[in-house]
């Protein structure tokens, strides 16, 4: 069966619901809002930081951020005014950190930075954890659906297996030992056929719970 392993690992960060959020650095690999690219040469000599410091702010990266913009601009010998950026930022989270924004971020897979104020962070996290749980849902509607098709692919296969075989018995002049040969294949793929039928019972009866615990988190009922 496939399920959602809601505690991970890593550092976790309480919600007012007391299931864990997990508050990570924004890595590249893995965090929606961080991107990779920093500032260009020009971007840094022309650097309004507390205005960096926003934008970052805004969308959901954390402080650290700044190391990335200052290895940027040591290729131009700029420094950056840590703390304007700070207070750019501070500014910049607050816009972030709203409830309804929660839920759309975690629908796209965002990982918390740990960058909202104690004001905002109950609401916005309960909310960001909401939006992951109903991602992992849909995650968990597509793995299940994909395994269907799978196992219908290979039913196909042994279905196309068994008639070549029946034909093959059909067949005039064989010996014996070629025909038991024949039956005893014919036997061994019916029964594999029959298992996959009954995983395939299985793995419907799976995605339509899958499908109601969604459309229940959706708001369909």
């Amino acid at each position: 069966m496939i399920g959602f392993d809601r505690t991970g690992q890593g550092g976790a960060v309480a919600t007012p619901s007391g299931r864990p959020v997990f508050r990570m650095l924004a890595l590249c690999a893995v965090s929606l809002a961080a991107g990779c690219a920093s500032l260009t040469p020009d971007e840094c000599l022309h650097a309004d930081w507390r205005a960096i410091g926003h934008e970052d702010g805004a969308a959901g990266r954390g402080v650290e951020r700044l190391a990335d913009h200052r290895s940027a601009c040591a290729k131009v010998a700029v420094t950056p005014d840590f703390a304007a950026y700070q207070a750019g930022h501070a500014a910049g989270a607050r816009v972030f950190c709203h409830p309804a924004n929660g839920y759309r971020v975690g629908r796209n897979g965002y990982v918390y930075t740990g960058i909202c104020p104690a004001d905002l962070e109950p609401e916005f996290l309960a909310a960001l954890e909401e939006g992951l749980f109903v991602r992992q849902l849909e995650l968990d509607v597509d793995a299940v659906a994909n395994e269907i098709a799978r196992v219908d692919y290979e039913m196909d296969e042994i279905v196309e297996d068994i008639e070549n075989t029946e034909d093959a018995l059909e067949g005039d002049g064989l010996a014996d030992g070629k025909r038991r040969e024949l039956r005893d294949r014919a036997r061994r793929l019916s029964r594999d056929l029959g298992r996959l039928e009954a995983t395939r019972r299985a793995l419907v009866e799976e995605l339509r719970e899958r499908e109601h615990q969604l459309r229940v988190h959706l708001g369909g009922g």
